[in-house]
């Protein structure tokens, strides 16, 4: 578990791990990196958990490098990549340690991931590619949200109930196998934060191993506390984090295309939110918050709040 600035959520997270075993002599070890956090994160921790690892790092080293430096201290066959912003509900762990190790051919599996309300929040997608973010980018997975062919990759319409092999497990709670988590070296470093995980379960797939999405296994998700007050230092990375991952899997012809996509989809935002601003506002936050992005640590603009893309 990686936290930053997120003192009480970590400290529930925390708490939910251990308050999900139900199988008795299920055994789970609780590494929380913090990745220096100001808002008291790593003292609270130590309090309320002495028996657990805390690791304080000195600087922001990031969600990817902020796991692996906690998989070195991990002793367990399988690793459990939880955000602090969940609540782990009964039994999630074990069912997941279980589906994990019952096919050989399975490096990752995740689970069913809810919001605040209960409703199913997306936990599996497919692969980036240059189509399904020319999708995203221009609105067509909106215009045919049930199209397996327009959509953006985030597979709405795939049964949310059903187990299933996928691409990518949402990175908010995945578990891996130790061992390969290894041999593949973790996270790759040159993600901050955003597509480490479409990253890793590809090396994970090149691999031969398959990922599998497991409904019977439940996590809330509270979604991206720790940016959520920095929402233009959030488009910023995830366009950086977007052609990290195009230049790992990707021709140069496709970044190229990607680059384009990219840049003219946000340009046209940019644009286009602040007249829509004028009747719902939060668009138009969000299109300055994207006009910040472009600007060095969002200087020289200032917004009256922050919303999600």
């Amino acid at each position: 578990m990686v936290s930053y600035n997120t003192r009480e959520l970590t400290l529930a997270a925390i708490a939910s791990v251990f308050d999900s075993i139900v199988e008795p002599g299920f055994g789970v070890e609780v590494i929380v990196v913090d990745n220096a956090s100001h808002d008291g994160s790593a003292d609270a921790v130590a309090a309320r958990f002495p028996g657990i690892t805390l690791i304080r790092s000195a600087d922001n080293i990031g969600f990817g490098r902020g796991n692996n430096l906690g998989a070195k201290h991990a002793t367990g066959d399988a690793l459990f990549l939880l955000n602090t912003d969940t609540i782990v509900r009964a039994g999630a762990i074990e069912t997941l340690y279980r589906t994990l190790f019952a096919d050989p051919a399975l490096g990752i599996v995740g689970p069913f991931l809810e919001n605040a309300d209960g409703s199913y929040q997306c936990s599996m997608t497919s692969f980036p590619s240059v189509w399904r973010t020319f999708c995203h980018y221009f609105w067509l997975d909106r215009l045919l949200p049930r199209s397996a062919f327009f959509a953006d990759g985030n597979m709405a319409q795939a049964d949310p109930l059903a187990p299933q092999d996928v691409d990518i497990i949402n990175g908010a709670a995945l578990m891996i196998r130790r061992d390969l988590y290894e041999a593949i070296n973790g996270f790759d470093p040159d993600f901050f934060m955003y597509f480490e995980e479409p990253d890793l379960c590809r090396r994970v797939n090149l691999r031969g191993f398959r990922a599998r999405y497991t409904p019977s296994a439940r996590v809330i998700h509270l979604i991206s506390q720790s940016s959520r007050s920095r929402m233009w230092w959030t488009h910023k990375t995830l366009r950086g984090s977007r052609m990290v991952y195009a230049r790992k899997h990707m021709s140069a012809a496709e970044r190229v295309a990607l680059w384009g996509i990219v840049h003219v989809g946000t340009a046209i935002r940019i644009i286009i939110y602040p007249l829509i601003g004028l009747v719902k506002p939060r668009f138009g936050i969000m299109g300055l918050d994207m006009l910040k992005s472009y600007f060095p640590a969002g200087s020289g603009l200032t917004s009256r709040k922050n919303a999600n893309a």
